[in-house]
């Protein structure tokens, strides 16, 4: 089965409780809910009232709801996700809204976004890129960030000891031992390949400036437990034309 297969049928199955369960493993590992840490994302992120924003794997759209909730009136949100059970489930929430919000769904890869050249002002994606080939991810990013467009990414950071063989073995088999009785061979499978894709601080501002993005700047947030690997915030800008 290919990766994204995987990764569909452990989002499909995930998105009745998505948000729960996430909340929950937030809690265990890092101490955060997944709201103040989707919160931490945005008052981090410098996205203003009339920026056209996408969110990269958008999941049910708390990123959206919540840029509005935050205050965000103008422009547009466009939430993108390669699994359509998400989405609908994030449609149903916007639906339920008061008042109509300007955000539309898409169903794609983030690998091949079918978006022009330069279309958006920012770029946000939260706790999704280690389920992503990095730099091609990154690199469709810089591709549809408007000149000075800013990139902002959450997300587990690693260290460079997880790419010896050894080490990222025995990881990969205790993460797969952990969710496989939790949530079922997809997921655990999908979160086990997900160490390929997990960057340490220095590994990330060195693609971002591989793929041509300047003002990097990786923040690690708090956790309270120091025996596993931090949360990054992790922001950047595509360079202005000259």
């Amino acid at each position: 089965m290919r990766e994204d297969q995987v990764i569909i049928e452990a989002f499909t199955d995930l998105s009745p409780r998505y948000e729960q369960v996430v909340d929950g493993e937030l809690k265990r590992f890092w101490g955060w809910s997944y709201e103040s840490f989707i919160d931490t994302l945005i008052s981090l992120s410098d996205v203003r009232s009339e920026d056209v924003v996408l969110d990269v794997a958008t999941g049910t759209g708390v990123i959206p709801l919540r840029l509005f909730q935050k205050g965000k009136s103008g422009g547009k949100i466009i939430g993108l996700d390669i699994t359509q059970a998400m989405l609908l489930r994030a449609q149903a929430k916007l639906r339920s809204h008061q008042a109509p919000l300007p955000v539309e769904l898409t169903c794609a890869s983030a690998m091949t976004m079918p978006y022009k050249n330069g279309y958006f002002d920012a770029v946000l994606c939260g706790l999704a890129t280690h389920h992503l080939d990095v730099p091609q991810v990154l690199a469709e990013m810089q591709r549809v960030l408007k000149p000075g467009g800013r990139l902002n990414i959450a997300d587990v950071g690693g260290s460079a000891s997880w790419r010896l063989p050894v080490v990222n073995s025995l990881i990969r088999l205790a993460t797969f031992a952990y969710f496989l009785p939790k949530e079922g061979y997809a997921r655990a499978k999908s979160e086990a390949n997900a160490l390929f894709n997990v960057l340490s601080g220095e590994e990330w501002k060195e693609e971002l400036e591989r793929q041509g993005f300047e003002a990097i700047s990786i923040t690690n947030l708090p956790t309270s437990h120091t025996w596993f690997p931090t949360p990054l915030v992790i922001r950047a800008c595509k360079p202005a034309l000259a």
